[in-house]
């Protein structure tokens, strides 16, 4: 979207913020999945400006903690962990404009692509345990996999028009997909993990997805995983961004008598058991003052991103 809406960028971003909320909360995926499907429904249905897109994403957060019965959350705690730059009254109020708008119903869980994920991986396990391929299919799929991994496509907008079932099937087959990739020289492997993929296909039948729906999404799906992947093998590169406030700003300015340089750190003298003279070079650092705008308006890697090994 354009002229003066909210961009994809925008809401990218936003999903990225309450994915670190989750993580800080130490709430369940559903919580995340829960408050996107908010997020996603409220811009569909309406016209938002990039102004408000903080606190309507921070207030869906809240809204789906008290529609799945989770503990509270403070609402000043909430304003200020997330920078969402409004107050607790705003955001209390937010979240009934986005209930009210959308008709949630308390205390029932909406159905994502996170339900189908659930639902297809038992469907899938009992379906290996029949064939005899229990073995072969916890070593290539794993539910916590499957699920960390539905949370990138989540906060990709590209996948926001995928049906949840279909995105759900998607992200089974890809990680099939991966699996054989990797036992391709095992023929035995290669035979058995086949035998679940002709599973799969029937049920994709089942389902009613079309293949050029199916191949389409696959497409969307292998190109997001392909740049999340690729995330892992290069150095973290993004500057840290200090808030001050203006009467620290007023006592830190002028800031010329500042040095690029940072002497070694004291204990490191009594550890080593002698002085060392090398500086250390201070790395690339901005004011949030510098850019105007703290809230993230394109798609990044949350700080609290929790890696795993490929």
């Amino acid at each position: 979207m354009t002229n003066g809406e909210i961009t994809i960028g925008t809401r990218d971003g936003a999903a990225h913020v309450l994915r670190c909320l989750k993580v800080w909360y130490e709430l369940p995926n559903d919580v995340l999945f829960a408050a996107i499907n908010l997020v996603d429904r409220f811009l569909t249905k309406m016209k938002v400006r990039p102004k408000h897109m903080a606190c309507i994403s921070v207030s869906s957060f809240h809204l789906a903690v008290q529609q799945l019965s989770m503990p509270v959350i403070d609402t000043e705690d909430l304003v200020a962990i997330s920078q969402c730059r409004c107050t607790s009254r705003d955001l209390v109020r937010m979240a009934d404009i986005v209930a009210n708008k959308l008709g949630v119903q308390m205390n029932l869980a909406p159905v994502t692509a996170l339900s189908f994920i659930r639902l297809f991986y038992y469907i899938f396990e009992n379906a290996a345990k029949a064939l005899g391929l229990s073995e072969i299919f916890k070593s290539a799929i794993s539910l916590a996999d499957l699920e960390m991994r539905l949370e990138i496509l989540a906060c990709d907008a590209s996948c926001a028009s995928i049906r949840p079932s279909e995105l759900a099937l998607v992200m089974i087959f890809t990680q099939m997909d991966v699996y054989v990739s990797a036992n391709k020289d095992n023929g035995l492997v290669h035979q058995q993990i086949h035998d679940l993929v002709d599973y799969a296909i029937q049920l994709q039948k089942f389902c009613r997805i079309p293949d050029s729906s199916f191949l389409y999404s696959h497409s969307i799906v292998t190109k997001i995983l392909s740049l999340y992947n690729g995330q892992h093998k290069i150095p973290y590169k993004q500057r840290l961004v200090w808030k001050l406030s203006s009467r620290t700003m007023r006592v830190l300015r002028p800031t010329d008598k500042l040095t690029s340089y940072l002497p070694t750190i004291a204990e490191h003298h009594h550890a080593n058991g002698s002085v060392n003279n090398n500086l250390r070079f201070r790395t690339g650092s901005v004011s949030s003052e510098d850019d105007g705008e703290d809230w993230p308006t394109s798609p990044i890697v949350a700080v609290c991103e929790q890696f795993v090994d490929e």
